[in-house]
Parts: structure tokens; sequence; C-alpha cells
């Protein structure tokens, strides 16, 4: 049985903070980063399907996914950064398959792009996707823990070329 990348995000140290604050409510605390325990699955699973693809004896095939500022408009400059990472993580770029959507369709399912992308994972010619940040996939932390669910439901990963760690502290 694998583990799943949707592990809830409390643990004994936060309800240990939460007890903490209750006794103790005019110390200034820093919340904690909601994004660090799913960055951390996130970046573990990617890892182990990357060394089981490449132990069959290829490289990981990827799709680019971007978000358009004006419809119709090519996100070059996101696509080519996916594009980079991709390469130098040593990944194979499936040619052609590049998907975007405009930035105005948030809901994952008002994406034709990001449908895309899932139909390249669900039949098995990706095996993932790189994007720039986790807001592209999506800016609401549930959402985006449910699409890394479905990935890994999939056999499928997602890749960030900026972290989601290093993105919360920009």
């Amino acid at each position: 049985m694998r583990q799943s990348t949707a592990r809830s995000t409390e643990n004994w140290m936060d309800r240990e903070r939460a007890a903490h604050a209750r006794l103790y409510p005019n110390e200034v605390r820093v919340p904690a980063d909601p994004y660090g325990p799913i960055a951390a699955a996130r970046r573990e699973y990617l890892d182990r399907l990357v060394a089981q693809i490449r132990t069959r004896g290829r490289d990981p095939r990827v799709c680019l996914y971007a978000l358009s500022v004006v419809e119709g408009q090519v996100p070059q400059a996101s696509l080519d950064a996916a594009a980079v990472h991709a390469e130098q993580q040593s990944w194979q770029v499936l040619e052609g398959q590049s998907c975007t959507d405009p930035i105005g369709a948030i809901a994952i399912e008002d994406r034709p792009g990001w449908h895309c992308v899932r139909e390249l994972i669900r039949t098995g010619r990706a095996d993932g996707v790189v994007v720039v940040t986790a807001d592209i996939v999506s800016r609401d932390i549930d959402e985006y823990r449910s699409e890394l669910v479905w990935f890994e439901e999939h056999l499928g990963f997602i890749a960030l070329v900026i972290p989601e760690t290093v993105r919360e502290q920009a």
C-alpha cells in the first residue's frame, strides 16, 4: 500500500502549539507554513516515482503547463522555465505537449489545458507535468492537495520549478 500525499497537515507538534497558545495568549507566534508538509510529501513521492521509472531503464516523460495572461497568447517564458527545469532533471519533455489555459480559468474543471495534462497522465503517455509554481495548479491549498492525490492515484507527478516553501517565503 502506498502512502498518500493527502496527509493531515496537523500533527502532535501542531496540537502542542495550540495548547501552548491557549495557556500563553500574549506570546508572539509565527504561524506554521501550511505548504511545508505538502511540499515534503510531494517531493518525496516525486523522487520515489522518478527512481522507479529510471529502474525500468527510461527517463520520465513530462508535459509542460502554464497559464497565459492574455487569452490566446502562449506563455513562452513560463513554458521555457518549465522545460529548462525538466532538462536539468534529465526528464524527456514530450514534443508538442505543452498545455496552457488563460489565467482567468480559475477552477480546475474549467481548464481545457489542465484536462489535457490529466489525460496525458491518465493514459500513461506522460509520467508528470512541470509547472513554475504551485499557484499555477491552484491557489486553494485544498484543491492543490486534491490534485496531488489525483496524480498519485494515476501514477503521475507534479514538478515545480519554484518549490512551495520557497514561494511562500517570497
